[in-house]
Protein backbone atom coordinates (compact mmCIF):
# COMPACT_ATOMS: atom_id res chain seq x y z
CA UNK A 1 0.00 0.00 0.00
CA UNK A 2 2.84 2.36 0.89
CA UNK A 3 4.52 1.63 -2.43
CA UNK A 4 1.33 2.45 -4.35
CA UNK A 5 0.94 5.75 -2.52
CA UNK A 6 4.57 6.54 -3.21
CA UNK A 7 3.98 5.71 -6.86
CA UNK A 8 1.05 8.17 -7.02
CA UNK A 9 3.13 10.82 -5.26
CA UNK A 10 6.07 10.40 -7.65
CA UNK A 11 3.76 10.61 -10.65
CA UNK A 12 2.14 13.76 -9.31
CA UNK A 13 5.45 15.46 -8.46
CA UNK A 14 6.92 14.71 -11.90
CA UNK A 15 3.84 16.03 -13.70
CA UNK A 16 3.62 19.06 -11.39
CA UNK A 17 7.24 20.02 -12.13
CA UNK A 18 6.61 19.64 -15.86
CA UNK A 19 3.33 21.61 -15.92
CA UNK A 20 4.59 24.39 -13.66
CA UNK A 21 7.81 24.70 -15.64
CA UNK A 22 5.75 24.89 -18.82
CA UNK A 23 3.46 27.58 -17.40
CA UNK A 24 6.42 29.61 -16.16
CA UNK A 25 8.11 29.20 -19.53
CA UNK A 26 5.03 30.40 -21.43
CA UNK A 27 4.74 33.41 -19.11
CA UNK A 28 8.42 34.27 -19.60
CA UNK A 29 8.15 34.00 -23.40
CA UNK A 30 5.11 36.29 -23.51
CA UNK A 31 6.73 38.74 -21.10
CA UNK A 32 9.96 38.65 -23.11
CA UNK A 33 8.24 39.85 -26.28
CA UNK A 34 6.42 42.56 -24.29
CA UNK A 35 9.54 43.89 -22.53
CA UNK A 36 12.40 43.29 -24.93
CA UNK A 37 11.72 46.47 -26.95
CA UNK A 38 12.25 48.66 -23.89
CA UNK A 39 15.58 46.96 -23.14
CA UNK A 40 16.71 47.40 -26.74
CA UNK A 41 15.69 51.09 -26.86
CA UNK A 42 17.76 51.76 -23.74
CA UNK A 43 20.63 49.71 -25.17
CA UNK A 44 20.69 47.76 -21.91
CA UNK A 45 23.42 45.15 -21.34
CA UNK A 46 22.44 41.57 -22.06
CA UNK A 47 23.17 40.67 -18.43
CA UNK A 48 20.36 43.02 -17.31
CA UNK A 49 17.90 41.38 -19.69
CA UNK A 50 18.82 37.87 -18.53
CA UNK A 51 18.91 38.86 -14.85
CA UNK A 52 15.51 40.49 -15.09
CA UNK A 53 13.82 37.28 -16.24
CA UNK A 54 15.75 35.10 -13.79
CA UNK A 55 14.69 37.31 -10.89
CA UNK A 56 11.10 37.22 -12.14
CA UNK A 57 10.78 33.42 -11.84
CA UNK A 58 9.78 33.40 -8.10
CA UNK A 59 7.20 36.13 -8.84
CA UNK A 60 5.68 34.00 -11.63
CA UNK A 61 5.90 30.78 -9.58
CA UNK A 62 3.75 32.43 -6.87
CA UNK A 63 0.88 32.88 -9.33
CA UNK A 64 1.40 29.67 -11.33
CA UNK A 65 1.50 27.26 -8.35
CA UNK A 66 -2.31 26.69 -8.10
CA UNK A 67 -2.65 26.22 -11.86
CA UNK A 68 0.26 23.77 -11.79
CA UNK A 69 -1.39 21.75 -9.01
CA UNK A 70 -4.71 21.72 -10.86
CA UNK A 71 -3.19 20.45 -14.12
CA UNK A 72 -0.90 17.96 -12.37
CA UNK A 73 -3.82 16.50 -10.39
CA UNK A 74 -5.99 16.19 -13.49
CA UNK A 75 -3.29 14.58 -15.65
CA UNK A 76 -2.12 12.24 -12.88
CA UNK A 77 -5.57 10.88 -12.06
CA UNK A 78 -6.72 10.78 -15.68
CA UNK A 79 -3.62 8.76 -16.58
CA UNK A 80 -4.16 6.36 -13.69
CA UNK A 81 -7.80 5.94 -14.68
CA UNK A 82 -7.03 5.45 -18.38
CA UNK A 83 -4.53 2.68 -17.56
CA UNK A 84 -7.02 1.09 -15.12
CA UNK A 85 -4.54 1.64 -12.32
CA UNK A 86 -7.20 3.26 -10.14
CA UNK A 87 -9.34 0.16 -10.49
CA UNK A 88 -6.40 -2.06 -9.59
CA UNK A 89 -5.62 0.04 -6.50
CA UNK A 90 -9.25 -0.16 -5.37
CA UNK A 91 -9.10 -3.94 -5.85
CA UNK A 92 -6.10 -3.97 -3.50
CA UNK A 93 -8.28 -2.39 -0.83
CA UNK A 94 -7.04 1.19 -1.15
CA UNK A 95 -9.79 3.80 -0.90
CA UNK A 96 -10.01 6.89 -3.08
CA UNK A 97 -8.94 8.92 -0.07
CA UNK A 98 -5.90 6.73 0.38
CA UNK A 99 -5.00 6.98 -3.30
CA UNK A 100 -5.33 10.76 -3.45
CA UNK A 101 -3.96 11.63 -0.01
CA UNK A 102 -0.39 11.97 -1.41
CA UNK A 103 -1.69 14.53 -3.93
CA UNK A 104 -3.36 16.62 -1.21
CA UNK A 105 -0.24 16.34 0.95
CA UNK A 106 1.99 17.39 -1.93
CA UNK A 107 -0.27 20.38 -2.72
CA UNK A 108 0.00 21.44 0.93
CA UNK A 109 3.80 21.23 0.69
CA UNK A 110 3.65 23.39 -2.46
CA UNK A 111 1.58 25.93 -0.50
CA UNK A 112 4.09 26.05 2.36
CA UNK A 113 7.00 26.41 -0.07
CA UNK A 114 5.29 29.33 -1.81
CA UNK A 115 4.62 30.99 1.57
CA UNK A 116 8.27 30.49 2.55
CA UNK A 117 9.32 32.00 -0.77
CA UNK A 118 7.03 34.99 -0.15
CA UNK A 119 8.77 35.59 3.16
CA UNK A 120 12.41 34.92 2.32
CA UNK A 121 13.06 34.74 -1.44
CA UNK A 122 10.49 36.66 -3.49
CA UNK A 123 10.95 40.07 -1.77
CA UNK A 124 14.65 40.00 -2.62
CA UNK A 125 14.24 38.86 -6.24
CA UNK A 126 11.29 41.21 -6.79
CA UNK A 127 13.34 44.14 -5.54
CA UNK A 128 16.19 43.29 -7.92
CA UNK A 129 13.74 42.73 -10.77
CA UNK A 130 12.06 46.09 -10.18
CA UNK A 131 15.38 47.87 -9.81
CA UNK A 132 16.49 46.64 -13.24
CA UNK A 133 13.25 47.42 -15.05
CA UNK A 134 11.84 50.44 -13.20
CA UNK A 135 15.04 52.20 -12.17
CA UNK A 136 17.54 51.30 -14.89
CA UNK A 137 15.28 50.82 -17.92
CA UNK A 138 12.35 53.15 -17.27
CA UNK A 139 14.46 55.47 -15.07
CA UNK A 140 11.55 56.40 -12.80
CA UNK A 141 13.05 58.82 -10.24
CA UNK A 142 10.50 58.00 -7.53
CA UNK A 143 11.47 54.33 -7.28
CA UNK A 144 13.35 53.54 -4.08
CA UNK A 145 13.51 57.23 -3.16
CA UNK A 146 13.20 58.46 0.42
CA UNK A 147 10.39 61.06 0.70
CA UNK A 148 11.96 64.35 1.75
CA UNK A 149 9.52 67.20 1.01
CA UNK A 150 6.19 68.25 2.53
CA UNK A 151 5.83 65.25 4.83
CA UNK A 152 2.57 64.73 6.71
CA UNK A 153 2.26 61.87 9.21
CA UNK A 154 0.87 60.92 12.60
CA UNK A 155 3.29 59.63 15.21
CA UNK A 156 2.61 56.70 17.53
CA UNK A 157 1.72 59.04 20.43
CA UNK A 158 -0.92 60.76 18.29
CA UNK A 159 0.98 63.94 17.38
CA UNK A 160 0.45 65.24 13.84
CA UNK A 161 3.66 66.28 12.10
CA UNK A 162 4.25 68.43 9.06
CA UNK A 163 7.85 68.74 7.86
CA UNK A 164 8.69 71.03 4.99
CA UNK A 165 12.01 69.28 4.24
CA UNK A 166 13.87 66.25 5.63
CA UNK A 167 17.59 65.76 5.02
CA UNK A 168 18.21 62.01 5.55
CA UNK A 169 21.99 62.37 5.31
CA UNK A 170 22.47 65.14 7.86
CA UNK A 171 19.45 64.05 9.96
CA UNK A 172 17.94 67.50 9.80
CA UNK A 173 14.36 68.78 9.62
CA UNK A 174 13.31 72.20 8.36
CA UNK A 175 9.99 73.97 8.71
CA UNK A 176 8.42 71.77 11.41
CA UNK A 177 4.88 71.94 12.74
CA UNK A 178 3.74 69.54 15.51
CA UNK A 179 0.07 69.46 16.53
CA UNK A 180 -1.01 67.81 19.78
CA UNK A 181 -4.62 66.68 20.10
CA UNK A 182 -6.86 66.56 23.14
CA UNK A 183 -9.35 63.86 24.09
CA UNK A 184 -12.01 65.37 21.82
CA UNK A 185 -9.50 65.54 18.92
CA UNK A 186 -9.25 69.31 19.27
CA UNK A 187 -5.79 70.92 18.94
CA UNK A 188 -4.45 71.78 22.42
CA UNK A 189 -0.86 72.62 21.46
CA UNK A 190 1.12 73.62 18.38
CA UNK A 191 4.91 73.61 18.12
CA UNK A 192 6.55 75.51 15.27
CA UNK A 193 10.30 75.35 14.67
CA UNK A 194 12.55 76.56 11.90
CA UNK A 195 14.97 73.65 12.23
CA UNK A 196 15.55 70.41 14.14
CA UNK A 197 18.71 68.28 14.32
CA UNK A 198 18.88 64.70 15.58
CA UNK A 199 21.32 64.46 18.50
CA UNK A 200 21.77 61.80 21.17
CA UNK A 201 18.47 60.01 20.59
CA UNK A 202 16.35 63.17 20.52
CA UNK A 203 15.50 66.11 18.30
CA UNK A 204 17.11 69.47 19.08
CA UNK A 205 14.65 72.14 17.89
CA UNK A 206 15.71 75.72 17.32
CA UNK A 207 14.04 79.09 16.71
CA UNK A 208 10.42 78.22 17.39
CA UNK A 209 7.19 78.83 19.29
CA UNK A 210 4.95 76.76 21.53
CA UNK A 211 1.29 77.76 21.37
CA UNK A 212 -1.28 76.29 23.76
CA UNK A 213 -5.01 76.45 23.13
CA UNK A 214 -8.21 76.13 25.11
CA UNK A 215 -11.88 76.40 24.14
CA UNK A 216 -11.68 80.18 24.00
CA UNK A 217 -8.66 80.22 21.69
CA UNK A 218 -4.94 80.86 22.24
CA UNK A 219 -4.04 80.26 25.89
CA UNK A 220 -0.32 81.10 25.73
CA UNK A 221 2.56 81.67 23.32
CA UNK A 222 6.15 80.94 24.28
CA UNK A 223 9.23 81.50 22.14
CA UNK A 224 12.29 79.23 22.43
CA UNK A 225 15.73 79.49 20.91
CA UNK A 226 16.73 75.86 21.54
CA UNK A 227 14.60 73.04 22.91
CA UNK A 228 15.04 69.27 23.21
CA UNK A 229 12.00 67.12 22.52
CA UNK A 230 11.71 63.38 23.06
CA UNK A 231 9.31 61.90 20.53
CA UNK A 232 8.76 58.43 19.02
CA UNK A 233 9.64 59.93 15.63
CA UNK A 234 13.22 59.05 14.68
CA UNK A 235 15.32 59.49 11.53
CA UNK A 236 14.96 55.74 10.98
CA UNK A 237 11.17 56.16 10.73
CA UNK A 238 11.57 58.98 8.22
CA UNK A 239 14.34 57.37 6.16
CA UNK A 240 12.28 54.49 4.85
CA UNK A 241 12.38 54.46 1.08
CA UNK A 242 9.20 53.85 -0.84
CA UNK A 243 8.77 50.10 -1.26
CA UNK A 244 6.42 48.35 -3.65
CA UNK A 245 4.05 45.77 -2.07
CA UNK A 246 5.66 42.79 -3.84
CA UNK A 247 9.05 43.78 -2.37
CA UNK A 248 7.87 43.39 1.22
CA UNK A 249 8.02 40.27 3.37
CA UNK A 250 4.76 39.12 4.93
CA UNK A 251 6.15 40.00 8.37
CA UNK A 252 7.20 43.47 7.16
CA UNK A 253 3.76 44.09 5.70
CA UNK A 254 2.16 43.08 9.01
CA UNK A 255 4.52 45.37 10.97
CA UNK A 256 3.70 48.24 8.62
CA UNK A 257 0.00 47.68 9.25
CA UNK A 258 0.53 47.80 13.01
CA UNK A 259 2.54 51.02 12.79
CA UNK A 260 0.04 52.71 10.47
CA UNK A 261 -2.82 51.65 12.75
CA UNK A 262 -1.11 53.37 15.69
CA UNK A 263 -0.62 56.43 13.48
CA UNK A 264 -4.35 56.53 12.80
CA UNK A 265 -4.07 55.70 9.09
CA UNK A 266 -6.54 53.63 7.10
CA UNK A 267 -5.02 50.13 6.81
CA UNK A 268 -7.90 48.32 5.11
CA UNK A 269 -6.05 48.08 1.78
CA UNK A 270 -2.93 46.77 3.53
CA UNK A 271 -4.99 44.13 5.36
CA UNK A 272 -6.47 42.98 2.04
CA UNK A 273 -2.99 42.78 0.50
CA UNK A 274 -1.66 40.76 3.46
CA UNK A 275 -4.60 38.35 3.50
CA UNK A 276 -4.42 37.96 -0.29
CA UNK A 277 -0.70 37.15 -0.15
CA UNK A 278 -1.36 34.47 2.48
CA UNK A 279 -4.60 33.03 1.07
CA UNK A 280 -3.49 32.80 -2.57
CA UNK A 281 -0.93 29.97 -2.04
CA UNK A 282 -3.65 27.92 -0.30
CA UNK A 283 -5.56 27.89 -3.57
CA UNK A 284 -3.23 25.00 -4.47
CA UNK A 285 -4.90 22.83 -1.82
CA UNK A 286 -8.36 23.99 -2.92
CA UNK A 287 -7.57 23.15 -6.55
CA UNK A 288 -6.41 19.66 -5.52
CA UNK A 289 -9.62 19.07 -3.53
CA UNK A 290 -11.71 20.13 -6.52
CA UNK A 291 -9.67 18.36 -9.19
CA UNK A 292 -9.59 14.95 -7.47
CA UNK A 293 -13.34 14.19 -7.60
CA UNK A 294 -13.88 16.03 -10.89
CA UNK A 295 -11.03 14.16 -12.56
CA UNK A 296 -12.10 10.71 -11.38
CA UNK A 297 -15.75 11.33 -12.18
CA UNK A 298 -15.24 13.01 -15.55
CA UNK A 299 -12.78 10.32 -16.66
CA UNK A 300 -15.73 7.91 -16.68
CA UNK A 301 -17.54 10.04 -19.26
CA UNK A 302 -14.74 11.13 -21.59
CA UNK A 303 -11.06 11.22 -22.33
CA UNK A 304 -8.21 13.33 -21.04
CA UNK A 305 -9.28 16.46 -22.91
CA UNK A 306 -12.79 16.28 -21.47
CA UNK A 307 -11.32 15.80 -18.00
CA UNK A 308 -8.95 18.75 -18.41
CA UNK A 309 -11.73 20.93 -19.83
CA UNK A 310 -14.05 20.30 -16.86
CA UNK A 311 -11.32 21.18 -14.36
CA UNK A 312 -10.09 24.26 -16.25
CA UNK A 313 -13.67 25.54 -16.39
CA UNK A 314 -13.94 25.09 -12.61
CA UNK A 315 -10.61 26.87 -12.23
CA UNK A 316 -11.90 29.83 -14.24
CA UNK A 317 -15.03 30.00 -12.08
CA UNK A 318 -12.91 29.99 -8.93
CA UNK A 319 -10.54 32.66 -10.31
CA UNK A 320 -13.49 34.90 -11.19
CA UNK A 321 -15.07 34.58 -7.74
CA UNK A 322 -11.69 35.08 -6.01
CA UNK A 323 -10.92 38.22 -8.05
CA UNK A 324 -14.43 39.53 -7.41
CA UNK A 325 -14.02 38.94 -3.67
CA UNK A 326 -10.74 40.89 -3.61
CA UNK A 327 -12.34 43.73 -5.60
CA UNK A 328 -15.30 43.89 -3.23
CA UNK A 329 -12.87 43.92 -0.31
CA UNK A 330 -10.96 46.84 -1.80
CA UNK A 331 -14.25 48.64 -2.35
CA UNK A 332 -15.16 48.22 1.32
CA UNK A 333 -18.10 45.87 0.72
CA UNK A 334 -16.37 42.83 2.25
CA UNK A 335 -14.15 42.50 5.30
CA UNK A 336 -10.51 41.83 4.27
CA UNK A 337 -10.59 38.33 5.76
CA UNK A 338 -13.86 37.44 4.05
CA UNK A 339 -12.67 38.93 0.75
CA UNK A 340 -9.45 36.89 0.67
CA UNK A 341 -10.50 33.68 2.42
CA UNK A 342 -14.20 33.44 1.53
CA UNK A 343 -13.69 31.90 -1.95
CA UNK A 344 -11.19 29.40 -0.53
CA UNK A 345 -13.65 28.30 2.13
CA UNK A 346 -16.56 28.12 -0.32
CA UNK A 347 -14.71 25.94 -2.83
CA UNK A 348 -13.16 23.79 -0.10
CA UNK A 349 -16.68 22.90 1.01
CA UNK A 350 -17.58 22.22 -2.62
CA UNK A 351 -14.53 19.97 -2.96
CA UNK A 352 -15.52 17.90 0.07
CA UNK A 353 -19.06 17.67 -1.28
CA UNK A 354 -17.77 16.29 -4.58
CA UNK A 355 -15.60 13.81 -2.68
CA UNK A 356 -18.58 12.61 -0.66
CA UNK A 357 -20.64 12.16 -3.82
CA UNK A 358 -17.86 10.34 -5.64
CA UNK A 359 -20.06 7.34 -6.42
CA UNK A 360 -22.52 9.44 -8.41
CA UNK A 361 -22.65 8.61 -12.12
CA UNK A 362 -23.06 12.25 -13.09
CA UNK A 363 -20.03 14.28 -14.10
CA UNK A 364 -21.15 17.07 -11.77
CA UNK A 365 -23.89 15.95 -9.34
CA UNK A 366 -26.38 18.51 -8.08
Amino acid sequence: MTMLKRYVLIQFVKIYLLTTSGLIGIFLIVDFFERVDEFLVKDAPMIDLISYFIFKIPFIAFYMAPQGVLLATVITLASLSRNNELTAMKACGISITGITFPIIGASLVVTLLILASSEFLSPITNQKMNYIFIKKIRTEPSYGKIPTENLWFKSINGDIWNVNYFDPYNLTLRGIIILKQGKDNSIIQRIDARKAVWSTNKWEFSDGYIRKFNKEGVKSIKYFKNKSLNTPVTPKNLSKASVRPEEMRLSELYQQIQIQSLEGKDTSMKWIELNRNISYPFISVVMALLAIPLSIRSSRHGGLLFCVGINIAMGFVFSFIYAMGISLGKGGTFDPILAAWGPNLLFTVLGFYLLLTMDSEKAFPI
